[in-house]
């Protein structure tokens, strides 16, 4: 029987992704749309969470976003 392993992610904000109020700056500069930083910003960190092995399973509308990877 698999065992799994569950993380809850908040991606509400740049600031609960792990990025600085200058980070962010940084990056809304490089991604000019203003409609689209977050939604980049919120890829880039789901990626980085998908090469460690986890596994989106549910998003909710607050941006809970909901994680599972096998228990090696």
């Amino acid at each position: 029987m698999n065992k799994w392993e569950y993380k809850i992610v908040d991606h509400s904000n740049s600031t609960s992704m792990g990025y600085s109020n200058e980070d962010t700056e940084h990056f809304k500069e490089q991604h000019k749309e203003p409609a689209n930083w977050k939604y980049e910003m919120s890829m880039i960190e789901l990626n980085k969470l998908g090469q460690e092995g986890w596994e989106l399973v549910s998003l909710d509308s607050s941006n809970q976003i909901y994680l599972k990877r096998l228990l090696g």
